[in-house]
């Protein structure tokens, strides 16, 4: 391969992991945003989140927003990755599958603001050193 051809690369190792149970009421986004900043993380992959949502918010591909309505909306799969924005904001994007009361699966991006955790939520992060960063 060459030039416009190259695959994204990014070096680096990984290093701490954070285990921690996020609280009723808190925005599952926000929580990874804030843990992150708080441990002076700006690197990080979410490596799991277990527990429910009340409610949840998940962009679709096309760009559309669903609300899946509660509570008590099961976290089935996450994965994710925390990195800064364009101003070098701690921004998270968490991806994942919900199921309703129902059993029906839901999957798409967590919407930062519209994800509030129903009883406890068990979120798993390790942080990454970019080679450079």
């Amino acid at each position: 391969m060459t030039g416009g051809d190259q695959p994204g690369v990014t070096v680096g190792k990984f290093a701490r992991v954070l285990s921690v149970r996020v609280r009723p009421n808190i925005d599952l986004i926000e929580s990874v945003e804030k843990i992150c900043a708080d441990h002076g993380i700006r690197h990080a992959e979410v490596r799991s989140a277990v527990g429910s949502l009340t409610d949840a918010t998940l962009r679709l591909p096309s760009g559309e927003q669903r609300t899946i309505i509660g509570p008590g909306l099961e976290i089935a799969l996450t994965s994710g990755r925390v990195a800064p924005d364009d101003v070098g904001a701690i921004q998270a994007r968490v991806y994942g599958l919900v199921s309703d009361s129902a059993g029906h699966p839901h999957g798409g991006e967590f919407v930062r603001g519209a994800n509030p955790v129903f009883v406890t939520l068990e979120l798993v992060l390790q942080e990454w050193l970019p080679e450079g960063a």
